[in-house]
């Protein structure tokens, strides 16, 4: 198992072993590789280890989830503002906001990896 910390690992990898590979499974390694966004080693690694390697998420799946976030945020100050006030139906606006913030976790579990 390793440490991770911020997506770094905390583990200095002072071995080496060496591989050979066909020119057809050194291609597909990585081309596995590069679609999961990660060096060969590590995505072999994240094998090796039992690890769930999923594709990386197309350029707009991080920015849609920072939108997810911003809007969220919105909800959270209309909700405080329109509670001060007693203008609003906030069990509702509490309701959107709980959806919300489940549909940005669907988005992070589908697109990320355990030490993303």
């Amino acid at each position: 198992m390793t440490l991770y910390q911020k997506g770094r690992c905390l583990l200095k990898r002072t071995l080496e072993m060496k591989v050979r590979f066909t020119k057809a499974e050194l291609d597909a390694l990585t081309k596995k590789a590069k679609k999961a966004g990660l060096s060969r080693e590590g995505y072999s690694r994240r094998v090796l280890n039992s690890e769930t390697v999923k594709e990386a998420p197309p350029v707009d799946v991080p920015v849609l989830i920072r939108e997810v976030r911003r809007v969220g945020s919105n909800i959270e100050q209309i909700l405080k503002r329109a509670n001060s006030l007693g203008r609003l139906d906030v069990s509702q606006f509490r309701r959107e906001l709980e959806e919300l913030r489940a549909v940005e976790q669907r988005i992070k579990d589908a697109y990320t990896t355990a030490h993303d």
